[in-house]
């Protein structure tokens, strides 16, 4: 069945949610908590770390086998 569900970003998508109506209200209840795709998706991109870039380095002479 097609379900429209409101995420905590108030955004709202039609969904098709399927199984018994407990496990569709559980999965309802859960979307309520989550980010929407795009805004999830926007997030992660604006969230991420950059990966420290490792520096060349010369090994001394005497440390040479």
């Amino acid at each position: 069945m097609l379900y429209e569900v409101r995420f905590r970003c108030n955004h709202v998508h039609t969904m098709a949610l399927t199984g018994q109506v407990e496990e569709r209200t559980r999965k309802i209840a859960q979307y309520n908590q989550m980010l929407c795709p795009e805004c999830r998706a926007q997030y992660t991109t604006s969230h991420i770390r950059e990966i420290p870039r490792f520096r060349a380095f010369a090994v001394p002479a005497n440390l040479m086998p």
